[in-house]
């Protein structure tokens, strides 16, 4: 794909290029390489959208999110490198609720940047709609910044809220007790500001929400096969979506 006609060139310094290292984090995206202080990515269909909301997250001063800097020589994007640690397994679920408070602020400060603009398209706001622990870095091991909006679209909180939820705290091999998971759920949507009214049927929610992801990576051709652990996790929240319709109600 040819770089847009709205980006400029990464400026050339005359410098050897410095060595690529390759990063983890992130589930989908491959070929994404630090350089120096720089992060470059493989453009997509989905790019010039994703330009334009960082460039909208820039204007803003939201730091929640890399600035584009423009695109290399190889037709990649280049972002600034966020400082901080990334993690490449997120399934035992295992959050402190610091960390899981400190998601929550970042998940809306997200949200609060787009919400009402007209990146957001008439919608509530944009969501990352891959809000994942691998979608994060972080700083003195809480929750800092994000990044990876190739799925980025405009649409309602709740759609980024409840794929969080499963993605950090709901799953078969959650490391705490259920209803410890349920405790923190309520910690993580009171920290975001959800009002009670949008939390009804929260369980339900998540439910029809990975769903839609494993339509989304079956018409891609990630997951095709029944059984796969995508659908073993939703039948395990299908199971306890009533147990997580009743934790979320405000502790306020």
């Amino acid at each position: 794909m040819a770089p847009s006609s709205e980006l400029r060139p990464f400026p050339h310094t005359g410098r050897v290029e410095e060595e690529e290292i390759p990063l983890s984090g992130g589930r989908i995206t491959e070929g994404v390489v630090r350089v120096g202080k720089t992060v470059r990515r493989p453009v997509g269909a989905h790019s010039p959208f994703v330009h334009r909301l960082l460039r909208h997250f820039e204007a803003v001063g939201c730091d929640a999110a890399p600035r584009l800097l423009g695109i290399d020589g190889q037709g990649r994007e280049v972002l600034s490198f966020q400082e901080g640690e990334t993690r490449t397994e997120f399934r035992a679920r295992d959050w402190a609720p610091a960390q899981i408070s400190a998601a929550a602020r970042l998940l809306r400060r997200l949200h609060d940047a787009s919400a009402g603009a007209a990146i957001a398209g008439g919608r509530e706001t944009v969501c990352h709609n891959d809000f994942s622990p691998l979608n994060v870095t972080f700083v003195d091991r809480l929750p800092a910044s994000t990044f990876d909006f190739d799925q980025a679209a405009p649409g309602p909180r709740t759609r980024d809220l409840a794929y969080a939820a499963w993605l950090w705290l709901f799953g078969a091999d959650a490391a705490g007790p259920f209803e410890q998971q349920v405790v923190l759920l309520r910690t993580f949507l009171d920290v975001y500001g959800l009002e009670d009214e949008r939390r009804r049927g929260f369980g339900a929610l998540i439910v029809a929400r990975v769903e839609d992801e494993l339509e989304m990576h079956q018409r891609a051709g990630r997951i095709t096969a029944p059984g796969s652990w995508v659908h073993y996790e939703i039948a395990w929240l299908k199971r306890h979506a009533g147990a997580i319709d009743h934790g979320p109600r405000s502790s306020r």
